[in-house]
This record gives structure tokens, C-alpha cells and sequence, in this order.
């Protein structure tokens, strides 16, 4: 994961198949803000690499 100035970088291993990749995500991102996995939705996918997240 990357802070930037307008919003952070998160890299995943994880497959695009069966939404794991977004499950990957969301996972690495609950441990960064301290906050549930259940608490953090995607609302909108720009293009394959550009997500964004509702926290």
C-alpha cells in the first residue's frame, strides 16, 4: 500500500476471478484504518485497476 496525495495505492496477489482481488483489497484496507471488512464497500469501478471505496 502507497499513500499518495490524492488517495493511496493498494496492490493485491490475489486473482481478478470470484471478486477476490476487491476481497483482498478491502481486507488490507480494514487492518490500515482499524475498521471492519463488513464496514468498507465499493461503490464504483472506473476501469479493472481503478476502484473506488466507501469506508
Amino acid at each position: 500500500m502507497r499513500i499518495k496525495e490524492n488517495g493511496l495505492d493498494v496492490y493485491t496477489d490475489e486473482p481478478m476471478e470470484n471478486n477476490r482481488a476487491n476481497a483482498g483489497i478491502i481486507k488490507q484496507l480494514s487492518k490500515f484504518y482499524n475498521v471492519n471488512s463488513k464496514d468498507i464497500k465499493i461503490i464504483s469501478v472506473l476501469k479493472s485497476d481503478n476502484v473506488i471505496l466507501l469506508l
